[in-house]
């Protein structure tokens, strides 16, 4: 896998304006022409390789792509930690914050929103509310609370 990993990198490299390195793992090749992407079967065909999905996606003459050293590298637990990791840096020094305020200001352009439009396709990580608030669960930070003595709960992630 490293030698199609190499293999990769410099062909992304030659027809790149802009490399971002995300971490030893993830890397972003930024206005990379379409037809270089595309015309490459090497590229289009590779499973660690992949566009950065972006709202405007059909009316770009150029596009970021993504590689990543395995894709395997990112199952589950190791998606669970990044997740972790960027409630944390969300929270900061408060106590505690509503689910709904961190699912509106969610970064999906940040590590973990970029695999996970990697791994799944085309849907952001707070395109769903269910989705969303499953990963906050399993990261252990969700706390509900109950408003009133009524069925409603609001939801909290705390630290």
């Amino acid at each position: 896998m490293k030698k199609v990993f190499k293999k990769l990198f410099v062909v992304l490299e030659d027809v790149c304006k802009n490399v971002v390195r995300v971490n030893d793992d993830v890397f972003i090749f930024e206005n990379v022409k379409w037809s270089d992407y595309y015309d490459n079967e090497l590229l289009r065909d590779n499973e660690c390789v992949g566009v950065v999905v972006d709202y405007d996606y059909m009316n770009r003459k150029v596009y970021d792509i993504i590689l990543v050293k395995d894709k395997k590298v990112y199952g589950n637990n190791n998606m669970d930690k990044l997740f972790k990791e960027e409630l944390l840096k969300y929270i900061g020094d408060e106590k505690k914050v509503l689910l709904s305020e961190y699912m509106n200001k969610f970064d999906n352009r940040s590590v973990f929103g970029l695999l996970y439009n990697f791994r799944g396709g085309r849907w952001s990580v707070n395109d769903f509310s269910d989705r969303f608030e499953n990963w906050c669960r399993r990261s252990g930070m969700l706390v509900k609370e109950v408003i009133n003595d009524s069925s409603y709960k609001r939801r909290w992630l705390v630290k």
